[in-house]
């Protein structure tokens, strides 16, 4: 007080007068009681009003004045009244600044303050301090223990905090209009809450009452309504509005819908599940409103597909119009596709282009088209004749931004990848989904990047991928996170990548399983189980595939065939190659049914030449062979051309053939993206010049497909190659008995430093030809000359009857 007076004596240049009057709480009714009291009289309130003004000018004359009034929050209003009339009359007289009137409130106002002091807090001559940093610095601010506490002593502190906590703001206006007092004094109450911990979620933090909580249920309701149309009327975002109208028993108000909607499109794209909340309080507000299912069943889609055929159900029984008919079907397919409530192969994707595509009432615009070219012959499966699927012309689409077309694209090209009926065109439909502007739904960029991996481009695959798996997880679409999840996870595996698959599958099956028992992907358990196969865990990976709900599974291309492929190679694996035969044969017939005849989707066709082989059926085994060229040849990738190549190989006749097969097959699938089969082949390979004696040719092949097989995690096919090595290095030890009758003497002869004329005297035979089997047997025993050769043939007793001797008698 001392220090406004010297601020104002000094502002004014006098000695300013100084009165002093403290309100009382038991005369706050009581017109007039603070005048009576400054001016220590009782006079009538006529009276006291012209003597105070009387006493006011008087002091003016003399000077500059100060009055003071502490505890204000108890002063009555016709005291209040005076003042703002005072401090009026005495600006008209230009002695405003020589009028000071201080208005003192304890923090937090803890009193009934009547509406006279807000209205002249309010006043443009008015000013509102807080006084906050003239507190002690080592005095704690008071803090109430409860609720009730602050219902108590600091009403008005109280309806402000909650105001605030309900509209989530600290803005005065929003939270003034809701707790009934004016912008200047809210702005003072909201600093005091602030420093006293009782805003928004540090309430609870901070040992503060649950200001909310404390509400009557009604009380609760009736704010948050009043909230909601305060933050609506002042144009605030929709969204913002719709939480607040989210936790509404009714929505009595058509405004209130309209905001839901506004809300619900708005957070669609970028937050689906706040639309999917909004969304679903219109439907349970009218179940009977057509749109609001509709819009809920589209949002739906990529987070709960089951829950957006029953939503798509229910529009279709209550409608008659066409349009929306049309476009709940359109959708009704794409979610029975998604949660496998209809075949999922190329009938089925033929289908859900028809419905949306061009031309239909809930298809996308009609795009200029050229002429389809035809489809190549479909080579027949020797298990099972092929049924014939007419195929969806590859027409090259013009974006127009509809939502249907997206799906169009994608289902189009996914549908020609299985049917392998143009591969460019495949690929241009696929990538033309994923390098959109307007994002595509997750069912799309699924299939779109499955497009992809069939047709080699498994980098750019796995990266889509792996970047639909996060916008899903950021935008909360369980279902898609899943999905994309478990379609990465096969496509590591299929391209040879065991640990990295097992990793990703374990992560897909811990996203699904948060779907509940209706959401659990099949495909991540198939994944994991084949990864488990190639890391040779056979008795994991049987109880992954005992444990699948098979029910309806033949339905599902994908799980179905590539379960098949996967039992079949724990069969193998487990020495039962007739079990496993039987079972790719049933996975083959499958495939030719639904009219997939893609070459390398499950590579059933490679797995049962091998086993063909095994057992003995090479008739059998070259007619595989020769099938899986004619498929590669419908999709001509690095891929499906070493695998060709390798089936090729392995059903060979002849050794040069086979040879020559098997490394132009391991040329062909390094430069593709299968390191399993590549694995596989350089293994193959090794093994073939092994049998047949080049140890030299089989060491580095049967090396690389080791390295290859570790890298990768493939822990079946590198303990194969191990096996093969120790081989190779057993049979290196003993090298003379990998040389012929006809090398070994030639061999001993030129290890113990005879000439190559020498040798061909000796042994009957022309220069030429001892020059030829010298260089098969440096090739043989991998040894660069002579040299190498005396460490192979040591010097024999002079007496001793060698094998090379009789031999070389023999030959005699």
């Amino acid at each position: 007080m001392d220090t406004i007076a010297r601020h104002v004596s000094d502002k004014c240049g006098r000695a300013a007068s100084v009165r002093r009057v403290h309100c009382r709480r038991e005369a706050a009714g009581t017109e007039h009681a603070v005048l009576r009291r400054l001016l220590g009289t009782s006079m009538p309130a006529h009276q006291v009003r012209y003597a105070t003004h009387s006493l006011v000018r008087g002091l003016l004359a003399h000077g500059p004045v100060v009055l003071s009034i502490g505890d204000a929050q108890w002063c009555d209003e016709g005291t209040l009244r005076f003042i703002d009339h005072l401090i009026r009359a005495t600006s008209r007289g230009g002695a405003a600044q020589s009028l000071t009137v201080l208005l003192h409130l304890p923090p937090g106002l803890p009193g009934p303050a009547t509406a006279a002091l807000h209205e002249l807090a309010t006043r443009d001559y008015c000013t509102v301090v807080d006084t906050a940093g003239l507190w002690p610095a080592d005095a704690a601010r008071p803090t109430p223990r409860s609720a009730d506490e602050l219902a108590q002593n600091e009403p008005r502190l109280l309806r402000v905090a909650q105001a605030a906590a309900l509209l989530r703001s600290t803005d005065p206006d929003l939270v003034g209009a809701l707790a009934g007092f004016p912008s200047k004094v809210t702005a003072r109450f909201l600093a005091d809450a602030e420093a006293r911990g009782l805003l928004f979620g540090r309430t609870r933090d901070h040992g503060a009452p649950a200001l909310l909580d404390a509400l009557p249920e009604a009380t609760r309701e009736r704010m948050r309504a009043q909230a909601a149309e305060i933050l609506n009327d002042a144009a605030e975002p929709a969204e913002r509005v719709a939480d607040l109208l989210l936790g509404l028993t009714t929505l009595d108000r058509s405004w209130m819908r309209a905001v839901l909607k506004e809300a619900a499109a708005a957070a669609r794209h970028d937050r689906p599940a706040a639309a999917v909340a909004c969304l679903e309080r219109l439907h349970a507000a009218d179940p009977d409103d057509v749109t609001v299912r509709m819009d809920l069943a589209a949002v739906l889609v990529d987070i709960d597909p089951a829950a957006a055929r029953e939503h798509l159900t229910g529009a279709l029984s209550r409608t008659d119009d066409p349009l929306v008919r049309s476009h709940a079907a359109g959708l009704l397919l794409l979610t029975s596709l998604m949660v496998h409530g209809s075949p999922d192969g190329p009938e089925a994707l033929d289908a859900l282009v028809r419905e949306l595509s061009p031309g239909r009432p809930g298809g996308a615009p009609t795009p200029a088209a050229p002429a389809a070219p035809a489809a190549p012959a479909t080579p027949t499966i020797p298990t099972a004749p092929a049924t014939a699927v007419v195929p969806v012309a590859p027409v090259p689409p013009v974006f127009t931004g509809h939502p249907a077309e997206h799906v169009v694209l994608a289902a189009r090209a996914l549908r020609t990848a299985l049917t392998a009926t143009g591969r460019e065109t495949a690929l241009s439909g696929a990538r033309q989904v994923l390098w959109s502007e307007r994002p595509p739904s997750a069912w799309a960029r699924v299939a779109a990047a499955q497009v992809l991996a069939l047709a080699d481009d498994t980098a750019t695959a796995l990266d889509q991928l792996q970047r639909t798996v996060a916008d899903s997880a950021e935008r909360e679409e369980v279902w898609a996170e899943g999905h994309a999840s478990s379609a990465r996870a096969l496509v590591l595996i299929e391209s040879g990548q065991a640990s990295e698959a097992a990793a990703a599958a374990l992560a897909a099956s811990r996203i699904s399983e948060g779907e509940g028992a209706a959401g659990k992907s099949r495909l991540a358990s198939i994944a994991l189980a084949l990864a488990l196969v190639a890391r040779a865990d056979l008795d994991r990976a049987q109880q992954v595939l005992l444990r699948l709900d098979s029910h309806r599974l033949d339905d599902c291309v994908w799980e179905y065939h590539h379960r098949l492929t996967a039992l079949a190679l724990v069969e193998r694996d487990r020495g039962r190659p007739e079990q496993a035969l039987s079972l790719l044969e049933r996975c083959g017939a499958s495939l030719a049914a639904a009219g997939v005849h893609s070459p390398v989707f499950t590579t059933w066709w490679v797995h049962s030449t091998d086993l063909l082989m095994r057992l003995g059926r090479t008739g059998a085994a070259a007619e595989r062979a020769e099938f899986g060229r004619q498929l590669a040849g419908r999709w001509p990738t690095a891929r499906s051309t070493g695998l060709s190549l390798l089936a090729r190989g392995m059903a060979a006749a002849g050794p040069a053939d086979r040879v020559e097969l098997l490394t132009e097959s391991v040329r062909v699938l390094a430069d593709s993206s299968d390191r399993h089969f590549h694995a596989l082949a350089e293994l193959r390979l090794g093994r073939t010049l092994l049998h047949q004696s080049d140890i030299g040719g089989a060491r580095p092949r049967l090396r690389t497909a080791l390295a290859t097989a570790v890298r990768c995690g493939l822990t079946a096919v590198a303990e194969q190659a191990r096996c093969a090595l120790r081989s190779a290095e057993g049979r290196d030890r003993s090298a003379p008995a990998v040389l012929s009758h006809a090398e070994r003497p030639v061999a001993e002869l030129a290890a113990a430093g005879k000439s190559n004329r020498a040798i061909a005297d000796a042994l009957c035979l022309t220069v030429r030809t001892v020059e030829y089997h010298l260089t098969n047997v440096y090739r043989k025993l991998d040894v660069p000359g002579r040299t190498g050769l005396a460490k192979r043939f040591p010097p024999q007793e002079p007496h001793s009857s060698s094998p090379s001797a009789r031999a070389l008698g023999e030959l005699r």
